[in-house]
């Protein structure tokens, strides 16, 4: 184990890299420490009056913070942007795609932390994890919602949109290439339309305020087990990041070229979008919004906000140098790096965090929590997340990749010598994602 270039490969970005990437990978995973942190705190004061004097500490500007659960919609248009654009450029390089080569990717990518993580979250209930064990193996877990690691339903959608992204892919190299767009530009429409028919289909989504799902009040899992875990109310982020891997192929060819004054005034219409939809839903019992409530107008807010959410980000992202600059800061790049590890393995930490701020392991004296409590935890958290994460990064996951990328290599030349095994994992090392 070369710890100083496994450190150099995390702390630095090498040249050719994508320092948006870096970034927007980054400021999600630390948005999921931040948004689990709200949770955890929420979870530790159970009472529904405790929780809505806790919102109230929030003033109204700062409440998108409980919203920060987006960023699990930006990790989906990523992986879609990355995994998209690599199944792209085979195409155009060889008009096919090595299906079973970019499964075994995924399949070292992901299943040995997966696992990791299933054998440590299933201590806490081992008969009822033992039960869940095929669903979570299988990624079908949150069908069911009998998901094992807290945040394992969320892999599963992604593995089951990297499962179908291949003949998608194939399908859509089918059209004509003036069509391809209009193709994808249906499918991030018809994602609006899958939520949509799932809230009408389950009226007490919409028809209830976001705030009234405890279980004091109503059961939670009637809004989550159908608008939050499902796949077909997640895959329009996915699909975008598949639209913005077509642009990025269609500018690298120059077909596609940006005026600069388009940039500006695109850009700043997108940052207007994402700061709209970063405030919905609504937790606060006293907002303008449930002053005279709407469920029509709830309909459509559960409808939008997630895709529109994403569309925003892409529109700043794309057409704003600022924005651009501010996400390559190497602060993002170790967070983004390690996002893996932290992802899964964050909620121990947060536990962490909450002992060493609120100084206490009885859950049952805690009556009340502070924001400067929740950022305290956080920032905890967060550092102890990183340094896991690296930790796991360099033990577990990056020697599984390159178990994965010797086997592909053995298997695109036969008998290789170590030179070749050396070029070809540069090459599948670029091409690597989420």
């Amino acid at each position: 184990m070369n710890w100083r270039a496994t450190l150099r490969q995390i702390f630095v970005r090498p040249p050719g890299e994508d320092p948006v990437i870096d970034g927007l990978r980054g400021m999600a995973s630390l948005s999921i420490v931040l948004f689990h942190s709200f949770y955890g705190a929420m979870f530790l004061l159970k009472d529904f009056e405790r929780i809505s004097s806790f919102i109230n500490q929030l003033p109204p500007w700062l409440t998108f913070l409980l919203n920060t659960d987006k960023a699990v919609d930006v990790f989906f248009m990523v992986s879609g942007f990355l995994m998209g654009g690599a199944l792209f450029r085979q195409m155009a390089r060889s008009g096919r795609i090595a299906i079973g080569r970019f499964y075994l990717k995924r399949l070292f990518r992901i299943y040995p932390l997966f696992l990791l993580g299933i054998f440590l979250y299933a201590q806490d209930n081992l008969r009822k994890s033992f039960n869940n064990l095929i669903y979570n193996l299988l990624f079908i877990d949150n069908f069911r919602m009998k998901t094992i690691i807290p945040v394992g339903w969320s892999l599963s959608i992604e593995m089951q949109f990297y499962m179908i992204l291949p003949f998608l892919i194939y399908g859509l190299w089918r059209l004509r290439e003036s069509h391809r767009m209009a193709a994808l530009k249906v499918l991030f429409a018809l994602s609006f339309v899958a939520v949509a028919l799932s809230a009408l289909l389950n009226p007490v989504t919409y028809t209830t305020p976001m705030y009234l799902f405890h279980p004091e009040r109503i059961d939670p899992s009637q809004f989550l087990d159908v608008m939050y875990y499902q796949s077909h109310t997640r895959f329009g982020p996915l699909v975008l990041g598949l639209i913005w891997a077509w642009q990025r192929e269609l500018e690298l060819r120059g077909n596609h070229p940006i005026t600069q004054s388009k940039n500006i005034w695109w850009g700043l219409a997108g940052i207007s979008l994402a700061g709209l939809w970063a405030f919905f839903p609504v937790y606060r019992q006293d907002s303008w919004f449930y002053a005279d409530f709407s469920p029509w107008l709830n309909l459509a807010c559960h409808t939008l906000h997630r895709g529109l959410f994403c569309l925003g980000v892409l529109m700043a992202v794309r057409h704003l140098r600022g924005i651009s600059r501010f996400l390559g800061a190497r602060f993002w790049r170790p967070f983004s790096q390690v996002v893996f590890p932290i992802y899964l393995f964050h909620f121990p930490m947060i536990v962490i965090g909450g002992i060493a701020t609120l100084q206490t392991l009885d859950m049952k004296s805690i009556q009340s929590i502070t924001i400067w409590q929740v950022a305290s935890i956080f920032v905890i958290a967060a550092a102890l997340s990183l340094a896991l994460g690296i930790v796991l990064h360099a033990l577990v996951e990056q020697p599984m990749i390159r178990i994965g990328q010797r086997i592909l290599a053995g298997k695109i030349s036969g008998k290789v010598t170590a030179n070749q095994i050396d070029r070809a994992n540069k090459v599948l090392q670029s091409e690597s994602g989420t």
